[in-house]
């Protein structure tokens, strides 16, 4: 049976009252959230792109980079080349409209000659997992070394004259921001930081290319990132 709406009661229109306010309320959040993952999304593909072409212009250059690495005052890596750098990316699934996942850029610098290492014997496991940390590789195998380990106070192990940088943003839906995670970016270690995806503008990644390639001295300070002193990731 019809009911008019001057016959229904005063209860129902409350509650009719409050069922579209609440109906409206969630449309206004779902437009919010799509929003904010297009935002999330597009800033993950401006990304891409941009390292897309910085790589491909530094592969073709291979400049030196006039920074300095150091594991302490007398091992550091210095005399840095660019060598094989590469960007890619990950959608959340193969459909054409899927979102990104994140993008993950490498490069891989290398020096004239091996590092040599000199720490005491009760150092031994935390210069590996140091060494693990940060990607570089030993000459000799860190295993027989300690096997066949002489009565020293010390022991040496050398390092290969290369070792890789990467950096990773990962596109966060639900808070909204996009996860940085960096290894070996201004230093050995590494770090972290969330940005607002409205940040990763053409400064910015202008910015990460400049410090990359050595042309700046400071990173982006957008990019606010914070030392991760943790080895075991």
């Amino acid at each position: 049976m019809n009911q008019s709406n001057s016959e229904m009661s005063s209860f129902l229109a409350e509650l009719a009252n409050e069922a579209t306010e609440k109906l409206a309320a969630k449309l206004s959040q779902q437009q919010d959230y799509q929003t904010q993952t297009q935002s999330v999304n597009a800033a993950l593909e401006r990304t891409y792109k941009f390292f897309h072409l910085f790589t491909k212009h530094l592969n073709a250059l291979e400049p030196d980079v006039p920074r300095v690495y150091a594991l302490d005052g007398k091992t550091q890596f210095s005399q840095l080349k660019w060598k094989s750098g590469m960007a890619e990316y990950r959608k959340q699934s193969i459909a054409d409209n899927a979102l990104m996942n994140h993008v993950y850029f490498q490069v891989r610098l290398t020096i004239p000659a091996p590092v040599c290492v000199t720490r005491r014997w009760e150092q031994f496991d935390d210069t590996r997992k140091d060494l693990d940390a940060y990607g570089l590789k030993t000459v000799e195998d860190m295993h027989e070394l300690w096997r066949n380990r002489a009565q020293k106070v010390t022991f040496q192990v050398n390092l290969e004259p290369e070792f890789i940088v990467w950096m990773r943003f990962f596109g966060n839906y639900s808070d909204g921001c996009v996860d940085v995670e960096c290894n070996n970016l201004d230093a050995f270690g590494l770090m972290k930081s969330k940005l607002k995806p409205d940040l990763l503008q053409s400064n910015v990644l202008d910015g990460i290319g400049r410090f990359l390639m050595g042309r700046s001295d400071s990173l982006p300070q957008e990019l606010a990132l914070v030392r991760d002193l943790s080895r075991n990731r």
